[in-house]
């Protein structure tokens, strides 16, 4: 039998992804080899943004309690190991790294301003590999290699050896009823269905932008010692992000600003600082009425940087103009 028929892959993504937003994704895979399969996981090889730990609970009805149990606990010490490792670092940065760093916090606070999601501290891409656990050793390595350096009282401490001894005690249990080694793995009977939910944070867009996912899955089929491997990909369409319209006003009012300064009056730009914040508070406020959004339709919506800066540039030069309307409207 080919591999592609051990078993059926259905990838599904939510229908609206927008920048700097959580998206969900989730595969579901169908054991169709008629045979048991085990040792079944899933790997993200090329993500659209970053992965993120929320909602990675597997569905499925015929989840063994104890392989449900195994991965729960093997998550709980990966994030522990992430969290030792982020103190860690921050430690020991050095001017540089500290700067370059706080940039990147900084973006995603001002992001997390027009969303409804507070921004989340993330490990470098170059180091999530090397934090995974896929094998008991990494279990020994990481306590050693990271965890040591917490101090022995703290509870990130404590909370991994008591997680390590919960884990040391399923496996111990698994391999007196299946027999079997560690294995991040799960076990899939004939028939059954089982969804790998992964969770992602959206890359910071000023446009729209079409982005590839893509997953790889490995399994074993009963009775055979071939590791059998499967890919499946899918393109999703990313939105801007929620800050990339009203950011665009704010600079657009600016340049708006700096033409009616000098071209319109002919004279040398004459900075106004009160001016100058009235326009840029006028072009946020109108890009922030214009922005587009999903669960509303109105006349005149803008969606990306270039448009916020178009209305923002409006907004400037003819700030006398809209103020008297408004005044007019009120």
């Amino acid at each position: 039998m080919k591999n592609s028929e051990h078993i059926a892959v259905n990838l599904t993504t939510q229908d609206y992804i927008a920048g700097s937003q959580e998206y969900a994704v989730a595969l579901n895979i169908t054991n169709a080899s008629g045979k048991e399969i085990s040792d079944l996981q899933v790997f993200n090889t090329l993500s659209a943004g970053r992965e993120i730990s929320l909602n990675n609970g597997l569905e499925s009805s015929n989840l063994n309690a104890l392989e449900d149990k195994k991965r729960r606990l093997i998550r709980d010490l990966e994030r522990a190991v992430e969290s030792a490792y982020a103190r860690k670092r921050r430690k020991k940065q050095s001017l540089s790294e500290q700067l370059a760093f706080t940039l990147v916090e900084a973006v995603d606070v001002y992001a997390s301003i027009f969303s409804k999601r507070k921004s989340q501290p993330t490990t470098p891409y170059w180091a999530e590999e090397a934090l995974k656990i896929d094998e008991w050793e990494d279990v020994e390595k990481l306590e050693k290699e990271v965890i040591s350096f917490e101090d022995e009282d703290s509870f990130l401490a404590k909370a991994y050896a008591i997680n390590k001894e919960k884990l040391e005690r399923v496996m111990s249990k698994l391999e007196k009823e299946q027999s079997k080694v560690f294995s991040k793995g799960v076990s899939l009977p004939q028939g059954s269905t089982i969804s790998f939910p992964f969770s992602f944070k959206a890359p910071h867009l000023l446009k729209q932008k079409k982005m590839d996912l893509s997953f790889k899955i490995s399994y074993r089929v009963e009775g055979e010692d071939v590791v059998h491997t499967r890919s499946s990909s899918t393109r999703i369409f990313i939105y801007p992000s929620a800050f990339s319209v009203p950011t665009g006003g704010m600079v657009g009012a600016a340049v708006g600003y700096a033409i009616k300064s000098t071209l319109m009056s002919g004279e040398g730009l004459a900075l106004n600082w009160g001016i100058l914040v009235g326009s840029l508070a006028l072009g946020l406020v109108i890009s922030l009425l214009a922005s587009r959004k999903p669960e509303t339709n109105k006349a005149i919506t803008v969606e990306d940087f270039t448009g916020g800066l178009i209305i923002g540039v409006l907004a400037g030069l003819y700030s006398e103009v809209i103020l008297t309307k408004l005044q007019t409207l009120i």
